[in-house]
Parts: C-alpha cells; structure tokens; sequence
C-alpha cells in the first residue's frame, strides 16, 4: 500500500494518521520508511501518538529523519 503512494502526499499522509490511530506500528513503520518529515509534520504525528498509549508509535515518529538534518 505505502509502496504506490509518494513520499509526504496527502494520500500517504492519511494512511500515517489512520496508522498511529490504530497504532498499529508495522503499518506506520513501514510508511514512513525512506521518508524526511517536515519538522511541523513530525511535531503534529507526536501530538497524534501522545493522544495514543503506545510508546513504540512514538518512538517510531520520533526516529523518523526530519528535513534538514542531514544537511550540515
């Protein structure tokens, strides 16, 4: 599913959020795998998984590259 969607698009986007509501982790790991959230993004995925009870789905987002860190 994740495989056919583009990085940071609105349809992958909402399969993140409907990941982190399940908390469902293998989902959400394996979208957000290869991509770098906007810092703005990652924040508003914090605030979704604190929502949650699980820690993994928070770990995942927060291990998750955000744009600009690769770039010193």
């Amino acid at each position: 599913m994740s495989q056919t969607t583009s990085n940071n698009s609105i349809a992958n986007m909402a399969a993140v959020q409907t990941a982190i509501a399940n908390q469902d982790s293998a989902e959400l790991k394996q979208l957000l795998d290869g991509q770098t959230l906007d810092p703005l993004q990652k924040a508003y995925l914090k605030e979704l998984a604190d929502i949650g009870s699980d820690n993994q789905i928070s770990q995942i987002i927060d291990n998750a590259p955000e744009k600009g860190d690769a770039m010193t």
